[in-house]
């Protein structure tokens, strides 16, 4: 069930601007980075789990459900924060952008309620139902993939083209304002692992100069209990924090 971009009605050939191999500011590059990590790793353990195990029938159950909410929750994000611009901007991509969102929830939809089967079924079932998962799973992140790949190769650029570093940051920023704490934790959690040291520093030496430093702090503290202690003690030496 591999979901196919929309074409969009109008030739986006006459009307965008031509592609840059750089942008100014990546919208999409950090949480884009955890999303493919997390599909992969969620696609990856339903095709080697144990299917006669619920335990892990279970487990996978669960790591479905909060991957396909957060993804839900990061597309109501850019409907709310980029889809006004896109719509202004570059309409013949908003349009592509909003049919792939209603498609891939639709998607993300049957897969809950397969995996909520598999992790239900009878003992004669439970090998065939797994591996149904896993092809279903593979698909979505297939689909996904190519979602998110239109995403950077066209909408980023051609908002790029008409709108300022500036104002790209500035929208990234009501984006993160807008993420209440325990689902900013979240973010954080699929980003970071995902993340190289650039990325990290880009994203925490932003953060550190826009937080009140109570709030930092607490941020700061989180990323301890997500990254590799190497990594850590990396990180915090590039920004100067002991």
């Amino acid at each position: 069930m591999t979901a196919i971009l929309a074409t969009p009605t109008n030739d986006p050939t006459t009307e965008a601007p031509s592609e840059s191999e750089l942008v100014s500011f990546d919208l999409y590059a950090d949480i884009h980075k955890g999303i493919r990590g997390e599909l992969f790793r969620i696609t990856s353990s339903a095709g080697s789990l144990d299917p006669g195990e619920r335990c892990a029938r279970e487990q996978l159950l669960e790591g479905v459900h909060r991957l396909f909410g957060f993804l839900v929750v990061h597309a109501e994000h850019e409907d709310q924060f980029v889809q006004p611009l896109l719509e202004v901007h570059a309409p013949y991509y908003a349009e592509v952008v909003a049919s792939d969102h209603v498609r891939l929830e639709d998607q993300m939809a049957a897969i809950e309620a397969r995996v909520e089967r598999a992790a239900s079924a009878s003992k004669a079932e439970q090998r065939g139902r797994i591996h149904h998962v896993y092809r279903e799973l593979a698909a979505f992140t297939s689909a996904y993939l190519e979602h998110q790949d239109f995403e950077e190769c066209k909408v980023m650029p051609a908002l790029d083209a008409v709108m300022g570093t500036d104002e790209l940051v500035a929208v990234n920023a009501a984006i993160v304002a807008s993420i209440p704490p325990e689902q900013l934790g979240d973010s954080l959690s699929l980003m970071l692992p995902a993340m190289n040291i650039e990325d990290r520093v880009e994203l925490f030496a932003g953060a550190q100069a826009g937080m009140p430093p109570e709030v930092f702090a607490g941020v700061w503290a989180l990323t301890g209990s997500i990254l590799e202690v190497a990594d850590y003690e990396a990180l915090g030496a590039r920004l100067g924090i002991d």
